[in-house]
């Protein structure tokens, strides 16, 4: 009877289980817009030395559908520092019924080599598991102990499109005497469940439907839950701090991470003092020393020891002629050291424009630069580029905030700043049209700001690739044909120009006796954007610009322009349009056009008006002439 008892308990059990994790279970508004549902996610971070945190993810994904193969997420990195303590996994089909249980060999172990890196001490150990049916489940578990403890895991629940959440809990634990910082970003709107303090905390979310990318969307992390904590004690490599501002943890990075780390000798010292000695001015040091760097180093990314924090000595990027942000912008900062200039190591995230969060001190940051303040200018210089002009960090690094630290500590500032007016692109000519339709266009084309990027790699391709380039360019004038092709890079001042003569045959139509003409013939706004009946999120213009097209136009011999073309001229939030065509001398018109985007992070509310602006740009912008005979 005993047994019996005991076999219909565990009946029981396996059928509840079943019932849990089969996907009839899942709520319908869960399975909408979803490639995967996580069924589970619960974590939970054990604070418990200095030098001790201990990290437990118990999670169950469901996939249903390949394109949420990548949703699952069972893998830990690892290093010297970090020892996985339990890893398992355990597959299930589209009923919940337990198919494998992973063995040792279903895990791959290697080294965790991302793109520009040449070795790391970081290692990654993953679930190697390629689905031959959908959908199917994962209930995964890792347990990982980590002697650095700077970065303590955080909440982020929400963190992917078309990912659906049925529950995620998050539960911190501190054992020690640190004192823990805590800031909680995005939680107005959405139901969470939160109990405890600082030092023993938990969070709950339940039933989070999937959302879909939209055009333009403003970042995760200013839309999403997260809660973020830090601790004032801290662990790195066996370097031990104690602080809980900006200020004290720029001093500590320098005096325990960097100071050792300038160690030019004097000799060397003295390299670099003879390579400025004809030199002007302060900034013309600056210069001299930047082009060495670019010329001497390039970028590689070494990771090992202290938790990828620190840089590589100067010594050792003077011998082996490469290293990553830190260790170059470390050189260049030694560099200037050793001609009397000062300038600060800056670190930043770099790519997406995400600021240094400067309520909370808690770490950050992907990448290192360098800051020179000079006689009231503020320099910037991007270390691991060989090519970057002087002076310039474009939308890489430029426009957020970054940490810049020394002996004294630390300080938040606004990093290069490109604003709508600095990011140029404008473009005087002469053009002459025949009879039979083709256009003959002679034109300079120069590109500043956060524009110059898009173009100052025309300097550096092959003929070949540089004919290609063009012509996707300028695809809809058909059988161009350059007659010029020359390029200027002004790397002291980021400014590129391009130099143009081509003929277009067929550029304009004739219409029985008359030519129809498109008035803007290279550089015209285009927009594939559509209206949204239910959208769900603010969007962000993220570069404002200055487009201008100036030019003369001489029309064929024998035709004009019936009557006078009324400027056209657009105002909104979004940007300004002004279009123009004035009579000339000898059967010419001048054709203005400038075009300014405005930069601005807008309500959802406003999506479909700025929709409609830039359609009416767009517009504008194909305006057709007719010309008539005489």
């Amino acid at each position: 009877m005993k047994q019996t008892l005991l076999f219909s308990t565990f009946l029981i059990s396996s059928f509840s289980f079943a019932q849990n994790y089969a996907i009839d279970q899942i709520p319908a508004d869960l399975i909408k817009d979803a490639y995967a549902v996580v069924r589970k996610n619960d974590e939970k971070v054990e604070l418990l030395k200095v030098d001790e945190l201990k990290y437990t993810e118990d999670v169950v994904v469901t996939v249903l559908s390949k394109a949420g193969d990548n949703y699952v997420g069972a893998q830990a990195n690892y290093d010297p520092n970090t020892k996985i303590d339990l890893f398992e996994a355990t597959l299930y089909d589209v009923n919940g019924k337990e198919i494998k249980k992973f063995k040792t060999k279903d895990f791959g172990d290697q080294s965790y080599v991302s793109g520009g890196q040449m070795y790391t001490d970081d290692r990654v150990k993953y679930l190697n598991y390629t689905p031959t049916n959908y959908p199917y489940t994962i209930h995964y578990k890792i347990v990982t102990t980590n002697k650095n403890t700077l970065w303590i895991p955080r909440w982020s629940p929400i963190h992917s499109a078309n990912l659906s959440i049925e529950k995620s809990t998050y539960q911190f634990v501190n054992k020690t005497s640190s004192t823990i910082r805590l800031k909680e970003d995005n939680f107005k709107g959405y139901d969470i469940s939160k109990t405890g303090d600082n030092n023993n905390l938990s969070y709950s979310l339940n039933k989070i439907s999937a959302f879909n990318v939209e055009d333009q969307m403003v970042g995760g992390q200013k839309i999403f839950p997260r809660a973020i904590l830090a601790s004032n004690q801290i662990n790195i490599d066996g370097v031990k701090g104690n602080f809980d501002n900006w200020n004290d943890y720029g001093k500590w990075t320098f005096d325990n991470l960097i100071r050792t780390k300038l160690d030019f000798t004097p000799a060397q010292k003295t390299l670099f003092q003879n390579m400025v000695k004809d030199a002007k001015s302060d900034e013309e040091k600056v210069q001299i020393l930047y082009k060495h760097l670019q010329n001497k180093v390039r970028y590689i990314g070494v990771q090992l020891g202290i938790g990828g924090l620190s840089p590589f000595p100067n010594s050792y990027v003077e011998n082996k002629s490469y290293g990553d942000c830190k260790a170059l912008s470390n050189y260049m900062i030694g560099m200037l050291d050793a001609v009397n200039i000062k300038s600060y190591h800056t670190i930043l995230f770099a790519g997406d424009p995400i600021d240094i969060d400067e309520q909370m001190m808690y770490q950050q940051g992907n990448h290192m630069i360098v800051y020179v303040p000079l006689n009231g200018k503020d320099i910037w210089l991007e270390a691991t580029s060989q090519t970057a002009p002087y002076n310039y960090l474009g939308d890489f690094a430029g426009n957020r905030k970054v940490l810049i630290v020394d002996e004294k500590g630390g300080k938040i500032i606004p990093s290069q700043q490109f604003k709508t007016e600095d990011n140029q692109l404008f473009v005087n000519g002469n053009a002459t049209l025949l009879a039979d339709g083709t256009l003959n266009f002679s034109f300079s084309e120069i590109s500043k700001g956060l524009i110059y990027e898009n173009f100052a790699k025309f300097n550096q391709l092959s003929e070949k690739d540089l004919d290609v380039r063009l012509k996707n360019r300028f695809s809809y004038l058909q059988g161009i044909s350059f007659k010029k092709k020359e390029f200027n890079n002004d790397w002291n001042n980021a400014i590129f120009t391009s130099n143009f003569d081509f003929s277009a045959p067929n550029y304009a139509k004739t219409q029985g006796n008359n030519i129809i003409l498109n008035i803007i013939p290279i550089n015209r706004e285009e927009t594939s954007i559509k209206k949204m009946k239910d959208r769900k999120f603010d969007f962000n213009i993220e570069t404002g610009y200055v487009d201008e097209v100036s030019y003369t136009l001489t029309l064929p011999s024998g035709y004009k322009l019936p009557q006078k073309f009324d400027a056209i001229t657009v105002k909104s939030a979004f940007g300004e349009y002004q279009l123009e065509i004035n009579p000339k001398e000898n059967n010419a018109f001048e054709i203005k056009r400038i075009y300014k985007q405005f930069a601005g992070t807008f309500s959802k509310e406003k999506y479909n008006e700025y929709v409609e602006f830039r359609r009416q740009i767009a517009g504008y912008d194909n305006t057709k002439l007719l010309l008539e005979k005489l």
